[in-house]
C-alpha cells in the first residue's frame, strides 16, 4: 500500500507529539512548526527523530544529507512540512502498509 503525503504527515505529527510530551511542549504541532526553532530540537534530537522515522517505516533514509542541506541554509531550520516532503520523496512505497 502506498503512503500518501497526508498519511505521512499524520505519522510524523504523531511521532513529534510523542517526543514533545517528553519535553513538555505545550503548543500544537502542525505543518508550519519548525523542528529547531519551535520545538527546540538540538542536532542529537534530530538524529533521534530520524531514527524513529526509519524504524516506523522500516527503511533507511538519507537524513545525513538533509541535515547537511539545513546546515547550508541561511536560516538553519526545518518545518514539519519540509520533513514530510523529504520522507514522501524518499519512502519506498513497495511493501509499506
Amino acid at each position: 500500500m502506498n503512503k500518501s503525503r497526508e498519511e505521512i504527515l499524520k505519522d510524523v505529527l504523531n511521532l513529534l507529539e510523542q517526543l514533545a510530551q517528553d519535553w513538555d511542549y505545550q503548543a500544537t504541532v502542525n505543518e508550519g512548526t519548525r523542528i529547531f526553532g519551535d520545538l527546540g530540537f538540538e542536532s542529537l534530537d534530530a538524529v533521534v527523530l530520524g531514527t524513529a522515522i526509519q524504524e516506523h517505516y522500516k527503511q533507511q533514509m538519507p537524513f545525513a544529507g538533509l541535515l547537511a542541506e539545513i546546515g547550508q541554509r541561511e536560516v538553519r531550520d526545518l518545518s514539519v512540512a519540509e520533513l514530510v516532503d523529504f520522507i514522501h520523496s524518499h519512502l519506498d512505497r513497495q511493501g509499506i502498509s
